[in-house]
């Protein structure tokens, strides 16, 4: 009997989460806002001053091109191409621990750099937020998606840095 009163019952519908597009924020717009704020707080780091001006362009360019495949994966919402977009920050994400490592930074170094970069990410992540007025879950799922992309890419920079 009380199989057949909740099957009558409405399901609470699972939000999805929107793309950034969808939700009126151009991924440009949040690309600059990122790389602005990761300017502004840059010379400020320990490891940063370890760097030459080629490994720095190296390091840059590449930060532009991941921060482009993750925000490219939180803009789409079919799964083939967020999967996609996501193999491809992993592989930069295990070049950066190699690069780190050759460049004598240890596994600690390394993740409080990406950390640095993770920080500022996550907070224009909430500036999308904020700037859109999400209803708290979706702002929820639009953290976690992001939290998720960035943990796999921490994974695949300590699996680059311990690789022989």
């Amino acid at each position: 009997m009380r199989s057949s009163i909740d099957a009558m019952l409405p399901r609470p519908r699972q939000a999805r989460r929107q793309s950034l597009s969808a939700l009126g924020e151009a991924p440009d717009r949040v690309s600059a806002e990122f790389r602005k704020r990761v300017r502004v707080d840059l010379a400020d780091q320990d490891w940063y001053g370890r760097f030459d001006e080629d490994s720095l362009r190296w390091f840059r360019e590449r930060g532009v091109r991941m921060s482009d495949l993750l925000l490219g994966h939180l803009d789409t919402t079919r799964a083939a191409g967020r999967d996609q977009l996501m193999a491809q920050a992993e592989v930069l994400g295990r070049e950066y621990g190699v690069e780190a490592r050759r460049h004598g930074l240890s596994l600690g170094e390394g993740t409080q750099a990406f950390l640095f970069f993770r920080a500022r990410f996550m907070a224009e992540i909430a500036n999308v937020a904020r700037r859109r007025g999400l209803v708290s879950e979706q702002a929820a799922l639009l953290f976690e998606e992001a939290d998720r992309a960035l943990d796999r890419v921490i994974l695949a920079l300590i699996a680059g840095h311990q690789s022989p």
